[in-house]
């Protein structure tokens, strides 16, 4: 009985940080984060500025790798408790603000990846991270959260919207 209890608490506290993950990837990620790093990569002055990074020491872009990643996550988890405590709008505002930052934190690690590689802790600790992210992805849960979500997405672009069914009224 205390087993049942103890798998049922977990699933709900695994659905609860897999929704927010896919909120988080799918939603913020892919429509907003994305292209602007995207935009981000296609500035003709970050050319100048990506070979001057390629030039700088592996323990350099270490150093600001990890201060703009810590300063990103660290803004993710202070936005999702302010909007954990109430405070929707400070923390939506606090997370829009960190995808900019994030979006060149992405764009520096893209381009400093083979140098960062050479740290061996590094390389684990990133391997690691990727093999959760696989595991969250391939996880049953996972699967049928990203499954609701897309017939939810469905259901939302065949619904008539009240404005269009106003429109296609036809006047007595």
């Amino acid at each position: 009985m205390l087993i049942k209890i103890i798998a049922k608490i977990t699933d709900i506290a695994l659905g609860i940080l897999v929704t927010i993950y896919i909120v988080l990837e799918e939603l913020i990620w892919e429509n907003i984060a994305e292209p602007i790093y995207a935009f981000i990569h296609g500035l003709s002055i970050l050319q100048t500025a990506e070979e001057f990074i390629n030039k700088l020491n592996r323990h350099v872009l270490l150093v600001l790798f990890l201060a703009l990643f810590t300063q990103v996550e660290l803004l993710g988890i202070f936005a999702l408790k302010l909007i954990g405590t109430g405070k929707v709008i400070a923390g939506v505002t606090v997370y829009a603000g960190k995808i900019p930052i994030a979006a060149f934190t992405f764009w520096l690690f893209r381009i400093s990846n083979e140098k960062l590689m050479t740290f061996d802790w590094f390389k684990q600790a990133y391997g690691f991270v990727i093999s959760i992210i696989l595991k969250i992805k391939m996880s049953s849960i996972h699967q049928r959260i990203v499954a609701r979500l897309k017939s939810a997405k469905e259901w939302l672009k065949i619904r008539p919207s009240r404005l269009r069914l106003y429109f296609q009224k036809k006047p007595d």
